[in-house]
């Protein structure tokens, strides 16, 4: 047997495995999928179709991330949101600098470890929440805004991230300045249109029929992420507009319903490829640093999310539970280092790297969140004890 169905079969098989495999050890699915890709990378051939697949993923992923932006966050405490996700920042993304800059990367490299080590998932962080009944506690809140703060932030780390991969090393300050220009009036022009014909595209793109509505709606997201591309942005920030743009709806629930299918799918496939396009002894080489980068990423980010929730008002104890609750790695440092991929040397071995370093940091932020309460305790008896 062989081709494309008998590989997919595989594939597909494997990645269910995996989802089993992480429900029931309570532990992010992500680094699963990547380490299945490691080991079907020397079975399976890594071919155009995978990879245009696992593209989708990205696609889908950003759009999601989108729709689910919520401005709550931001109008309630516009102070508060500034300040914790400024601090969460100064915290975090300089460091990736500095570590790349320390290793004898380049500028332009040393610029992907800092969104490597800066972006949480919010899909970890927000399931931890959910699994471990953290919803109604006062920290949460803050947790949100942090990360809906860094949305914002990727949004624009990736349109620079997509001008330098263009344009590469080379390109000039005045260069990234045009691109930027470029991308931020597409992204102004897409969000007035939105705003001035909501009650049209709503019209439009709705549907009673499940079968064309799905079909509009792909179509829409698509097109949206290919038109980024056309404007110097990435699909990426394209598929996150479209989904800001369908989020603004009354269309934003039954969108979130009809694409969850392919999401899972999609993304996926994107976490497979990516560990299909590593090798074991690269990981294997980059063990010690990457070990050495876990320990930086940890301390910074509970040290910036303690610091943040200090400035927001909480007390200690909830303080480091944000802290602890920014840990966990996942989808958007995977994708930061596979679209770094035409810039980075080979030397810097940058994607095996970051594939470690999420693999630890998924399974280490999880266990922190769900032990927060006993690591407090443990560290300060007396004040655990009056926690609120």
């Amino acid at each position: 047997m062989g081709g494309h169905l008998f590989q997919f079969a595989v594939l597909l098989g494997v990645l269910g495995l995996a989802a089993v495999v992480s429900i029931s050890l309570r532990l992010p699915v992500v680094p699963l999928y990547i380490a299945a890709g490691v080991v079907l990378g020397g079975v399976l051939e890594y071919d155009e179709v995978v990879h245009f697949l696992g593209s989708l993923g990205v696609v889908f992923l950003l759009f999601s991330l989108g729709l689910e932006f919520s401005q709550s966050s931001v109008s309630r405490a516009p102070k508060r949101f500034l300040t914790a996700g400024s601090i969460d920042f100064a915290f975090n993304f300089p460091v990736g600098i500095f570590v790349g800059l320390a290793l004898g990367w380049s500028w332009v490299e040393a610029f992907c470890l800092a969104g490597v080590l800066y972006m949480s998932s919010s899909a970890v962080v927000s399931k931890c929440i959910v699994d471990f009944g953290r919803a109604a506690r006062p920290e949460t809140e803050t947790i949100l805004s942090i990360m809906v703060f860094e949305d914002l932030v990727i949004a624009f780390y990736l349109a620079l991230l997509n001008a330098l991969v263009v344009g590469g090393a080379e390109l000039s300050a005045t260069g990234v300045g045009f691109l930027l220009l470029k991308a931020a009036l597409f992204v102004l022009l897409l969000i007035l249109l939105a705003r001035r014909f909501q009650a049209p595209f709503e019209r439009l793109i709705s549907h009673r029929s499940e079968e064309a509505f799905t079909l509009v709606l792909f179509a829409f997201i698509l097109l949206v992420a290919s038109s980024a591309i056309a404007a110097g942005l990435s699909e990426a920030v394209g598929a996150f507009l479209a989904g800001l743009v369908i989020g603004s709806t009354q269309l934003k629930e039954r969108a979130a319903h009809t694409l969850r299918p392919f999401q899972t799918l999609f993304a996926a496939l994107f976490f497979v490829s990516f560990g299909m396009g590593l090798e074991l002894r690269s990981m294997l080489d980059v063990l010690a640093p990457a070990l050495l980068l876990v320990l930086i990423g940890f301390i910074a980010k509970v040290l910036g999310g303690f610091f943040a929730g200090r400035a927001s008002g909480h007390p200690p104890y909830q303080a480091a539970v944000i802290g602890l609750s920014l840990v966990p790695k996942g989808e958007f440092s995977i994708l930061i280092a596979a679209l770094a991929g035409s810039v980075a040397s080979p030397e810097s071995n940058l994607a095996a790297l970051t594939a470690v370093y999420v693999f630890a940091l998924s399974i280490i932020g999880p266990i922190g969140m769900r032990e927060a309460d006993r690591i407090w305790s443990f560290i300060v008896p007396a004040e655990a004890e009056t926690k609120s």
